[in-house]
């Protein structure tokens, strides 16, 4: 009878094991993260509390960490604030550096001598994270915080993901009298000329236009036949809409939009729906100068205060469970870029695409 019981027992453990398994790789798989990575490496970001100990006296000793990211500039603040509060003897300096040209950067100052730059990055373009993952760019994160992050939402064991954010529009409330609840409504003649948007700054921007046109057909055509004013960043566009120097934006974030609400301008914020959306990345830097304070800010960001200070009041949601202010993604019909997707081909195609209608700009 014990052996039986000992042979029952083994069953049980093993159905468990194998619905973890399957469970894992379903979330990996919806998500669009790879279902290998995404289990991998969650043993290697556990290190024994004397170890990081050690780390953390370490990062002190350094002193500060350089932070090269692309969130909006309210964003950026709460995070430094929130972190320097946290760990007296390290000082963030954050250095806003917009789509694309934080990557250039990153990449330059690899094969650069002598030059003080970035420790860690905090990025949208999680293709070119991913990519450079398998190269050695980074550092596998490590601390209390990083060992219980989510394993699916890791890529490549490297790069945690970070603000979960849908793409939002806004109007300004003095001039638009009729509101805007979706896409189509951009389309009104009083828009003729008075559109805002974000011109192709980063990969993120045109796999919004990319989504937009597969999702609304024929909408792309009409929407440039509107003369749409092209920004360089969403705070261009959002300040514009405020001024009522455009009536409406059809490209923001709920961070840049908070900010203007906080100065009483008169825009009202709107989540389509549909609406489509990405998430940041987060990752050491492999040549960082101040190696063990990039890892006790990446371990930050991953922890539950760190990610309150990223979704602020609504602006995003998190991986993680029960964070303050975090968006509710059940509330809204987001869909995320879906990154195993994504290929230097297709954005290079729609890129065409777009500036045939839109003009290069």
């Amino acid at each position: 009878m014990e052996k039986i019981s000992q042979r029952k027992s083994l069953r049980t453990k093993l159905r468990t094991k194998r619905r973890a398994l399957v469970l894992a790789l379903t979330v990996g798989l919806a998500i669009g993260l790879p279902a290998t990575s995404a289990m991998a490496q969650a043993n290697s970001r556990n290190v024994p509390a004397a170890e990081w100990a050690k780390i953390q006296e370490a990062a002190r000793k350094e002193g500060k960490v350089i932070v090269y990211a692309t969130f909006g500039p309210a964003v950026h603040d709460r995070i430094v604030e929130s972190f320097n509060a946290a760990n007296p003897g390290i000082k963030m300096e954050l250095v806003r550096v917009i789509g694309a040209a934080l990557t250039t950067k990153v990449e330059q100052e690899k094969t650069a001598q002598n030059i003080v730059g970035a420790d860690m990055v905090l990025t949208a373009d999680i293709r070119w994270a991913t990519d450079v993952v398998k190269k050695n760019y980074f550092k596998t994160p490590v601390g209390p915080a990083a060992a219980a992050w989510p394993d699916a939402w890791m890529r490549g064991g490297q790069v945690a993901m970070l603000g979960l954010t849908p793409w939002v529009m806004t109007y300004n409330t003095n001039l638009v009298k009729t509101p805007v609840t979706g896409y189509q409504d951009l389309l009104r003649p009083e828009f003729n000329g008075k559109l805002g948007s974000v011109a192709l700054v980063a990969e993120v921007v045109t796999l919004f236009y990319k989504w937009l046109d597969e999702s609304h057909p024929g909408l792309l055509e009409k929407l440039a036949a509107q003369k749409v004013k092209m920004y360089p960043s969403t705070v261009g566009a959002g300040n514009s809409t405020a001024s009522g120097e455009v009536w409406a934006n059809a490209f923001s974030v709920m961070a840049i939009d908070n900010a203007l609400h906080a100065q009483k301008a008169p825009i009202k914020t709107v989540i389509p729906n549909p609406s489509y959306g990405f998430a940041y990345g987060g990752a050491v830097l492999s040549w960082a100068k101040n190696p063990n304070a990039a890892l006790v800010a990446q371990e930050f960001i991953m922890s539950v205060r760190g990610q309150t200070a990223i979704v602020g009041n609504n602006e995003a949601a998190s991986p993680l469970p029960n964070v303050p202010g975090a968006l509710d993604m059940t509330k809204i019909n987001l869909t995320l870029i879906d990154w195993d997707k994504v290929t230097p081909e297709g954005v290079k195609t729609f890129e065409t695409r777009w500036n045939t209608l839109f003009g290069a700009r």
